[in-house]
């Protein structure tokens, strides 16, 4: 007589949650990120080079590879910008519409990045392509803001007080989450001065949010 072996844990939301492109995006995110945040405090603390040289190299690999897998993903952002286009209000169409046209547009580049990032064709403006995907990937964080900001103002107008303070819950989340993400491409384009350490704190705090909010999507209880 056989007996079926089973796992002590339920590994289902985890398999679920690692199954999506996006769920995987955000944990690599948030050790890219915390290994710079890493990197910069044991350089602090008078770490070996090569000790340092591990948590960049780390850094480096992990968005190397995180650009790899969005690769196609501008075709998604644009499709969804045309499906905007239905949207009857008009400041959150526009806002939608930019925001799904700026990811595109930073995709794009970013996949310009990853060609050259692995040696396989060399862009002789490559800096310049990384500045200019900076800034369509704040335009979009911005866009998503405020059509985020937008969102919350609305949901004050309906009646089903579950149900508003459910969406609102999830609205001021994204809407802090975006706010932390645009310090990020603001701090490379030159517009703030945060050093290392808190754009890796940063990047490790939002991508965690993200991963949260992704992991309620696949595991949402029917």
């Amino acid at each position: 007589m056989s007996t079926a072996l089973s796992l002590p844990i339920n590994v289902q939301p985890w398999l679920k949650y690692t199954a999506t492109t996006v769920g995987r995006d955000k944990i690599y995110r948030a050790v890219q990120y915390f290994s710079r945040f890493l990197a910069w405090y044991l350089l602090r603390q008078g770490a070996t080079k090569e000790t340092v040289a591990r948590f960049n190299n780390l850094k480096k690999t992990l968005g190397l590879s995180r650009k790899l897998m969005r690769f196609g993903k501008p075709v998604e952002h644009i499709e969804n910008a045309v499906k905007a286009t239905s949207v009857k209000d008009e400041f959150i169409r526009f806002a939608t519409i930019g925001k799904q046209l700026a990811y595109a547009g930073y995709l794009t580049l970013d996949g310009i990045i990853f060609i050259d990032g692995s040696g396989a064709y060399k862009f002789k403006n490559i800096k310049k392509y990384s500045e200019l995907a900076s800034r369509f990937w704040l335009a979009g964080i911005v866009f998503g803001f405020i059509g985020g900001f937008s969102e919350s103002e609305k949901s004050h107008a309906r009646t089903e007080l579950k149900a508003i303070a459910k969406e609102q819950y999830s609205v001021n989340k994204q809407l802090l989450q975006d706010g932390l993400d645009m310090l990020i491409p603001a701090t490379g384009l030159g517009y703030l001065s945060l050093d290392d350490g808190a754009v890796g704190l940063i990047g490790t705090a939002t991508a965690i949010m993200g991963a949260q909010s992704q992991w309620a999507k696949v595991n949402k209880k029917a």
